[in-house]
């Protein structure tokens, strides 16, 4: 092709098409994120949820008198991996309540835990949880 082919009836170069409006550009990669997120939400919600089970167990072992050093190292590994998930996943309260338990089962010198607390933040957890499509 010539030069004079890539010129058009103006004299001016080709232009491109008109962008398409910017809010609809930048909305798609928000879409397509949320869509991802909620794959992704589906996919490890039932991590999500065995990792709440563990924190149920463990604290009716506590309230039972009866939580071991395993059961409560576990608990507290479940608490971390709730509170560094669930705000990802838009549960920021969650993240709070998953940051409170980790704290409850993390000191074994901590004078006892608060089980009738620590019951409220679990159930509020699970319910948390079980509600978000």
């Amino acid at each position: 092709e010539s030069k004079r082919e890539l010129v058009s009836e103006t004299g001016q170069p080709p232009t491109s098409p008109a962008p398409e409006n910017d809010s609809a550009a930048r909305e798609r990669p928000d879409e397509r994120l949320k869509a991802m997120l909620a794959e992704l939400w589906l996919r490890n919600r039932g991590a999500v949820l065995d990792r709440v089970a563990i924190l149920r167990g463990a604290l009716a072992r506590a309230a039972e008198g009866r939580l071991d050093e395993t059961s409560r190292l576990r608990a507290v590994d479940a608490a971390h991996k709730l509170a560094g998930v669930l705000g990802t996943f838009g549960l920021p309260r969650g993240t709070e309540f998953a940051r409170e338990a980790e704290e409850a089962f993390g000191d074994p010198r901590a004078g006892g835990i608060d089980c009738a607390r620590l019951d409220r933040i679990v159930s509020e957890l699970a319910e948390m949880v079980r509600s978000k499509s």
